[in-house]
């Protein structure tokens, strides 16, 4: 069985709602820091168990009662607001994994700087999103599918230890089609841990620490891992 994780969430606007509600519904133990009455309410109403804080107050985020195993999110909808909130949590927590959001190249430059653990990108979620409406169509609607959990496919990060037949390849010279799964991006650990999409177009070599992150069915991707993630 699968430990839950309990997770904080910093802001409940366009992006927070969504990751508050997607994790929780994955059994994850969910709570919600908010700055504002307008997400206060949205929150409560939604029966996410929410607080206030004061972003400029180290004295009010300590209050939130944030614990080392805490998964600490950034998902204000202000990119300055996230650099700035993410800053004063590794400040205040040095070991707690932190995660934030950025919409913009510059800031998630920035936040890397900052120390946070893992930079999602909305601009590479959103790019590769488009593609797939623009282009292939099909697809868009079997990712959409995985809301409703009318399937047997899974997602699977699948971490690249030192013995691993992937070590030191080019993303172009494997071929993920002969285990039945879709690569969908990496974790990179030269990139600090930044989350890389397929479609952003760069041809990444793997090392080891390295995290494939793919989509397919469990037996396939158990096969995958069986053969290509080697001891770590």
């Amino acid at each position: 069985m699968v430990n839950k994780k309990d997770v904080l969430i910093f802001g409940y606007g366009r992006f927070g709602g969504s990751i508050a509600k997607s994790i929780r519904e994955y059994g994850e133990n969910v709570r919600v820091a908010v700055n504002s009455k307008e997400e206060y309410k949205k929150a409560r109403e939604d029966k996410i168990d929410v607080e206030m804080f004061n972003l400029e107050s180290d004295e009010s985020i300590a209050k939130l009662n944030i614990k080392e195993d805490l998964v600490l999110i950034c998902a204000m909808d202000n990119n300055h607001e996230n650099l700035f909130l993410s800053l004063s949590l590794r400040d205040l927590y040095t070991r707690s994994y932190i995660v934030s959001i950025s919409d913009s190249i510059h800031v998630t430059d920035k936040l890397r700087m900052t120390g946070v653990n893992r930079v999602i990108d909305i601009y590479s979620i959103s790019g590769n999103i488009l593609k797939h409406i623009l282009t292939i169509p099909v697809a868009t609607k079997f990712l959409q599918g995985f809301i409703n959990k009318s399937h047997d496919y899974i997602f699977k990060e699948i971490k690249i230890g030192k013995n691993s037949p992937l070590n030191g390849k080019k993303l172009s010279e494997i071929d993920f089609s002969k285990f039945n799964i879709i690569f969908i991006g990496m974790i990179d650990e030269e990139l600090g841990n930044q989350f890389v999409f397929n479609t952003v177009g760069f041809d990444h070599k793997i090392d080891e620490g390295d995290i494939i992150v793919c989509v397919g069915k469990e037996q396939d991707i158990y096969r995958f891992k069986l053969e290509c993630a080697g001891d770590f």
